[in-house]
């Protein structure tokens, strides 16, 4: 083979594995008309926001009772929001699949490459496990939130890492800073790396946690929303540490039932324990890379069983402590069995043996993720209600809604009004604790005659929510001053009319 053609596989390879990981996310999102996700909603709209508003700094008038009141606002996936902008302004719903799978397709060149940086036998067969760890893994990856650009970031800052260029990790932990909320995160695998090389070279590698926490000051302060985003941080993140408190936040910010875990992530765990139990095998101890691996796989397994919104990092990076563990050329298959007679020639079997135990997971996964993907709440939730009030209300008027996740899906199809709560309930909570106790007793059907408090204390003429709210509908009907004005089968809408 000659070297032009050398060159030109060399290149084709990347290119054909972002497109099959485009693909795959293509089709899978193609599954369903709306978003996989409720959060998909709002971060799609407050992108196109962006460039609507020609500000990286944005105001946000729509949830004037919360934390994220105009004056507190802060954008806490701004980097990910400009990314997104383009594809939202001028595509559309289409357009956000389509931003999302180039960040998947991305993750699947990355992998790849960093496997090949450490010489991994079978690189390919290892990065098509990618589907096979978990089908909530995947399903998450294909949401329109910042999930998977941020494991793109931190297999691209693995890659600097191994290569010992660490001048480059404050660019990534700056750009991480400006992605995720939770970009301590990035640091700290920075420092599981410094632990490692102690650990097995007996060497203190300080210059890339020095570099990380440049990049990640600059971040916080070469920011168009500082110091608020310092406040907001602690505020935002305090509740979600206590899963202990009384506020009910998203499903995804609890643990994981053990055997839901197992269901849903299997080739996860199974990558995991195969990593683990491969020095025993090959006699030889862990390195830097193996030994920072799995201090990673281990960190986001912890995390795990605090959150199920973690089971977005987990998956890839047991994979990959497991592809390490494996598949790197100093590995010794002799170990596994005794020597044969040409024994060289059945090497190449060994790749097909391992593709189709990974096919089956990978197949396996997928469908799951699809069945998932169609079981998806309707585009149509709630857009008949917001199209509603975008004709019969005035610019900033206040809505009143029974449920603080529906705000995504009136936020996205009506930018027009502002909104009692949204995004996360806490938000209300923090910000006025005796409006939020009050919201709750009202939601729940505890408060006769409701509509003075909803009016006179919360500033609200119109109350939404879904169907099953029928406690609020039996108070609401006993109200004179109630009345339903829009009712559809995911919606109603009351009109609050003030007191003779």
């Amino acid at each position: 083979m000659t070297k032009t053609w050398r060159t030109r596989i060399r290149w084709l390879v990347p290119l054909v594995l972002f497109g099959a990981g485009f693909l795959l996310a293509a089709f899978l999102l193609s599954s369903t008309v709306g978003f996989v996700g409720t959060d998909d909603y709002y971060h799609s709209r407050i992108a196109s926001q962006i460039l609507a508003q020609r500000s990286l700094r944005l105001d946000f008038p729509w949830l004037p009772l919360t934390i994220l009141a105009p004056q507190h606002f802060v954008d806490h996936h701004l980097l990910y929001h400009l990314y997104l902008a383009p594809w939202v302004y001028w595509g559309g719903i289409a357009g956000a699949k389509l931003a999302q799978a180039v960040v998947v397709g991305s993750i699947v060149v990355v992998f790849w490459a960093l496997l090949r940086l450490l010489q991994v036998r079978f690189a390919l067969i290892w990065t098509l496990g990618i589907a096979a760890t978990s089908s909530t893994f995947l399903y998450r990856m294909l949401m329109i939130r910042t999930q998977a650009a941020a494991v793109l970031i931190i297999l691209i800052t693995l890659y600097l890492l191994f290569q010992r260029r660490y001048r480059w990790l404050a660019l990534c932990t700056f750009a991480f800073t400006w992605l995720y909320n939770g970009f301590i995160l990035l640091p700290v695998i920075i420092g599981l790396y410094t632990v490692a090389e102690a650990i097995t070279e007996r060497h203190l590698a300080w210059k890339p946690i020095a570099y990380a926490l440049v990049g990640m000051t600059l971040g916080l302060i070469v920011n168009p929303y500082f110091p608020q985003n310092i406040s907001f941080i602690i505020e935002h993140l305090g509740e979600k540490v206590d899963i202990n408190s009384s506020i009910r936040v998203g499903n995804e910010w609890y643990p994981y039932d053990t055997n839901v875990l197992l269901r849903n992530a299997f080739g996860a765990m199974l990558a995991m324990a195969a990593g683990v139990l491969a020095p025993s095998f090959r006699h030889k101890r862990r390195d830097r890379v193996e030994t920072t691996l799995l201090l990673i796989a281990l960190l986001t397994l912890y995390m795990v069983f605090r959150s199920r919104r973690f089971i977005e990092y987990y998956p890839p990076f047991a994979l990959l402590f497991c592809a390490i563990a494996w598949g790197r050329s100093r590995f010794s298959w002799r170990t596994l069995s005794p020597p044969i007679p040409r024994q060289r020639s059945l090497k190449p079997l060994y790749g097909v043996f391992f593709l189709l135990p990974v096919l089956v997971l990978a197949v396996a996964t997928v469908r799951s993720t699809a069945a998932d993907i169609r079981d998806a709440k309707s585009a149509d939730y709630m857009q008949g209600a917001a199209a509603w009030l975008h004709a019969n209300t005035e610019a900033g008027t206040m809505i009143f809604q029974l449920d603080w996740d529906d705000f995504p899906y009136l936020f996205f199809h009506n930018t027009q009004n502002a909104y009692l709560v949204g995004l996360d309930p806490t938000y209300l909570q923090l910000a006025s604790p005796d409006l939020w106790n009050l919201w709750v007793s009202i939601t729940q059907g505890r408060v006769e005659q409701p509509s003075g408090f909803i009016l006179n204390t919360y500033g609200a003429p119109y109350v939404v929510g879904d169907r099953q709210h029928d406690a609020f509908a039996d108070q609401a009907a006993n109200d004179p001053n109630m009345q339903i004005v829009y009712l559809d089968q995911y919606s109603i809408i009351w009109r609050v009319n003030t007191s003779d």
